[in-house]
């Protein structure tokens, strides 16, 4: 009795409670944008200074238009174009690799990258080649006696030069050099920095050949070097008497640049691969890139501006200078070597093993199924259609339709199979020659990557709202570009009718008329000036000469914008003195054609970007106000109070 009396008064409370916390904040044409809604938006970046009351009602402002230009955009179909639709994939797909990575530990191979890039090794090995159609049981005898060799006590070097079927390992004894991170492929550089100095490995078979690694010593890691070269090219052509004249013309460059020549103008004359290596003629060397013989060289030049002597390689007489060292990273917490590590790594095949064991989980996940057929059936049936080029409609109980295994929401076929198999043969997949079933679990494998994949939103629903929030921020933005930025832009004579209404609003403030030229190289900074300082009027002929390796910009600048730290005097003439920027990869001076002490009004030409901004603003405003009509809002106020 007592329930069935107070049932309608508990319910009617529930039911204004539950209608209370689902009402909408406030309605733009049919649509309606819950409190819930709006305070999920509004807790991202909470401004909690000032009254509280005034934030929640200029972020409803910002809000509410938010929701009418995303609105019209759905309208006009921007959502349905190719590129919004591609865009929006490769979030999606972005998302998903990185939470593939998560499982896959990254992180972890991350932390054995930082520790294994704190060290180089100097690594020696035994190199048993096994040519195409060559006989491996052959090679594997012939290791396996270099093995027994060692183990006897026999020297590493005696070992890879007796053995070793390759010229250049029996030349040199089985030395490589030192290697480093990410130098070798992943399961080589495990098995080396496995190895304590002075030790060897077992034998090991890559796919050229079998190997005995041995780490003769260790030193910490050495990091890279930036250098300049003059190389002079040796080829094998070349007979003795042009050999000797090019070791003559290095000598003599030699000569010039202890005397003081500068090195970027003997790069100029006696030529170096500048598409590689940039405009200012720098190139990066790190351990285990180049031969061992030019890397003792680079990494024996200890100063930034060390010289080299003359040395040859097999590619000719160099001459090096060093730019830069480029340390490695020793703080495991360093956010930018951790993002960098991660990147390369990602890059390398390291992170594969991690990821086929998330396979297994991921079989379980979707509900991999395995449905009944006949395997020599289906072989059989792939045989035919493959020498066709069609499936066969029907063999025996196969069609196209019929399914070999399902996932939660998915059947795969045998026409899916045929696919596969026909891209495998076609791009020369290293399992395309294998046999059906093996053929069979790659495709498994693959079709249990793609579905889960393909529906990452039911493991891991935070994607779904990741990739909204980024699709309406594309939406945003082209609807912004054809409503109000693009518009103002090409709008000359609404640009020009609104400067003219506000031309007192645009003026140059007491500034210069100056000339900043910019290089990574020094010498060359300090040639430029040198030529400014007698003849500034021909600056254009002056940068011209040194291509893309000095970049210059000629504009008015008002006080304070100069890119300089020194003072820069209202002088006109003055030429600045080389300044090196914050990150210490350029040179920068500043020469002054003209001063401007007082103020002055700005031309159309010179306010033009100010311009456009502030009509932005106006079509801006302008568009709202139509959209606000288009879709009529209606705020309740009432619930508005209750966020205070």
């Amino acid at each position: 009795m007592f329930i069935k009396k107070f049932f309608p008064a508990i319910a009617a409370v529930i039911v204004f409670c539950a209608s209370a916390h689902s009402q909408g904040l406030f309605t733009y044409g049919a649509k309606s944008v819950s409190k819930d809604e709006f305070l999920k938006a509004y807790n991202k970046t909470p401004d909690t200074t000032g009254n509280r009351a005034e934030k929640i009602n200029q972020y409803l402002d910002m809000y509410i238009n938010f929701k009418l230009k995303i609105q019209a955009a759905r309208d006009e179909k921007l959502n349905q174009g190719q590129m919004y639709k591609s865009e929006a994939e490769n979030f999606r797909s972005q998302l998903t690799d990185n939470y593939i990575n998560e499982q896959a530990d990254v992180n972890a191979l991350v932390d054995e990258a930082f520790r294994r890039s704190q060290k180089d090794i100097m690594l020696a090995n035994v190199f048993v080649e096994i040519k195409p159609g060559e006989d491996t049981l052959q090679a594997y005898k012939q290791i396996q006696q270099a093995y027994d060799a060692l183990q006897s006590g026999k020297e590493f070097g005696e070992v890879a030069a007796d053995f070793s079927n390759d010229e250049s390992v029996k030349k040199s004894k089985g030395y490589i050099g030192f290697i480093t991170l990410f130098t070798l492929p992943y399961e080589i550089e495990s098995k080396i920095y496995a190895l304590q100095p002075g030790t060897y490995s077992t034998i090991y078979r890559s796919s050229i050949g079998y190997h005995i690694f041995k780490n003769i010593s260790e030193r910490p890691a050495a990091g890279s070097r930036k250098i300049q070269q003059i190389l002079l090219a040796t080829p094998q052509s070349f007979t003795d008497d042009e050999r000797q004249a090019v070791a003559r013309l290095v000598d003599s460059v030699y000569k010039q640049l202890q005397s003081g020549a500068s090195f970027e103008e003997m790069i100029q004359l006696y030529g170096a691969n500048t598409a590689a290596n940039g405009a200012a003629f720098i190139t990066e060397v790190k351990i285990g890139q180049y031969n061992s013989d030019f890397e003792e060289q680079v990494f024996a030049l200890q100063n930034k501006g060390d010289i080299s002597k003359p040395f040859l390689t097999s590619y000719g007489y160099n001459i090096i200078k060093l730019a830069e060292t480029v340390p490695v990273s020793k703080d495991e917490t360093d956010v930018i070597n951790r993002a960098h590590l991660q990147e390369l790594i990602q890059q390398d095949n390291r992170l594969s093993a991690s990821k086929d064991a998330l396979l297994h989980k991921w079989a379980e996940q979707t509900k991999y199924t395995a449905l009944p057929y006949n395997a020599k059936d289906l072989w059989a049936y792939t045989d035919s259609s493959l020498k066709k080029s069609k499936a066969l409609p029907l063999y025996k109980n196969i069609t196209p339709q019929t399914n070999l295994f399902s996932f939660a929401k998915q059947k795969v076929t045998v026409a899916n199979w045929l696919q596969f198999v026909a891209e495998a043969k076609q791009t020369g997949a290293p399992y395309a020659q294998k046999g059906y079933e093996s053929i069979m679990q790659e495709f498994v494998k693959s079709s249990t990557n793609d579905y889960y994949r393909g529906h990452i939103e039911d493991y891991y629903p935070p994607v779904a709202a990741q990739v909204a929030e980024f699709n309406e921020a594309n939406l945003l933005f082209a609807v912004m570009d054809k409503h109000v930025w693009s518009k103002a832009a090409q709008d000359t004579a609404g640009l020009k009718k609104y400067y003219l209404a506000h031309q007192q609003q645009y003026t140059w403030q007491p500034g210069v008329s100056a000339l900043v030229v910019s290089s990574a190289s020094k010498d060359m900074i300090e040639s430029v000036a040198a030529q400014l300082k007698t003849n500034g009027s021909s600056w254009r002929n002056i940068i011209t000469k040194y291509g893309d390796a000095v970049l210059a910009d000629s504009s008015r600048f008002e006080n304070g914008q100069l890119p300089l730290k020194q003072q820069v005097p209202m002088e006109k003439g003055f030429l600045s003195i080389p300044e090196q920027n914050e990150s210490a990869d350029s040179y920068t001076i500043v020469y002054v054609f003209e001063t401007y002490p007082q103020a002055s009004p700005r031309n159309f030409d010179d306010s033009r970007g100010m311009v456009i901004n502030d009509y932005q603003q106006v079509l801006e405003q302008k568009w709202v106000d139509e959209l606000k009509k288009k879709y009529p809002v209606k705020v309740n106020e009432a619930l508005v109070k209750q966020l205070y």
